[in-house]
């Protein structure tokens, strides 16, 4: 519409030029609609700056998410902020390549690599078992709580890692239906979601996250989970994927990895796992 505007005047202007009007008072109105042209265009160009400048700044997205991995997840604010004080916090770094972490326990096996390509050092978790810390670590009231894991498969990734909180201290037996533990998140690479399980609240609860975990394999993924109270976030890589009342404070806990895998082309690790007191 202002471009409209413009060409019109300057066609006024031409015309009252050509015609050859000589009168002062024509040309005072041509004074005015020069500046009135000027005024009009100037507006128009920095308008246009404007437009042009937004237009190739960042974009921005009240949903975030959709181009990731949580195809389905509305976006929310990655607010994670880590405890101040550190309870435990274990890089692998100290233990011998190719024995179990002398931190950890399981029902069975795990053992220490490095991996190529990647480094420090990993423990590498096998199908059929359940691993914990194996000194008395009491995880306070309020924490965080972060690891991240690694994962290689060539196929179809059909393995699932769970991971959460019981009452127990030490491993008897591998957790083949974590989902029943007092507070549990099962990572499904196989049917891509992640599911949170808690009988820490009345009623108990239940929720999915839909994913696509393809985007997980062969890379690390870092987990990330903080407690206050009763309210339990949890975020993967740069995603909020949980935060709702999940956790009893007055409840003594302690974590767990449950590994159960039928991809025999494909392994899973841990490391850089740290707890910080809030």
């Amino acid at each position: 519409m202002k471009k409209l505007y413009v060409k019109l005047i300057v066609c006024a202007c031409i015309l009252l030029i050509s015609g050859g009007l000589k009168a002062q008072t024509l040309k005072g109105i041509g004074k005015k609609i020069g500046k009135k042209v000027e005024s009009v265009i100037n507006n128009t160009i920095e308008e246009g700056e404007k437009t042009s400048s937004s237009s190739t700044g960042p974009t921005k997205t009240s949903n975030p998410s959709k181009y990731g991995p949580f195809e389905d997840l509305q976006g929310m604010k990655y607010d994670f902020q880590r405890g101040t004080e550190r309870v435990f916090y274990d890089d692998f770094s100290k233990d011998a390549v190719g024995e179990m972490a002398q931190r950890w326990t399981s029902n069975g096996r795990g053992e220490v690599n490095t991996v190529e390509g990647i480094e420090g050092q990993w423990l590498q978790l096998f199908d059929g078992n359940t691993y914990k810390i194996k000194e008395l670590i009491r995880i306070p009231e309020d924490f965080t709580l972060e690891f991240d894991v690694l994962s290689f498969s060539e196929h179809k990734h059909e393995f699932a890692l769970d991971f959460g909180f019981d009452y127990e201290k030490g491993v008897g037996k591998h957790y083949y239906v974590a989902e029943e533990n007092p507070v549990n998140i099962r990572a499904s690479y196989r049917f891509n979601y992640f599911q949170f399980n808690s009988k820490e609240t009345s009623p108990k609860k239940e929720s999915m996250v839909k994913a696509n975990m393809s985007t997980f394999v062969n890379d690390i993924m870092k987990v990330k989970i903080r407690v206050e109270g009763r309210r339990m976030r949890t975020y993967i890589n740069d995603y909020k994927i949980l935060d709702t009342e999940m956790t009893d404070p007055s409840i003594k806990k302690y974590f767990y990895l449950a590994l159960n895998s039928d991809d025999k082309s494909g392994s899973v690790y841990v490391s850089n796992f740290r707890i910080d007191k809030i």
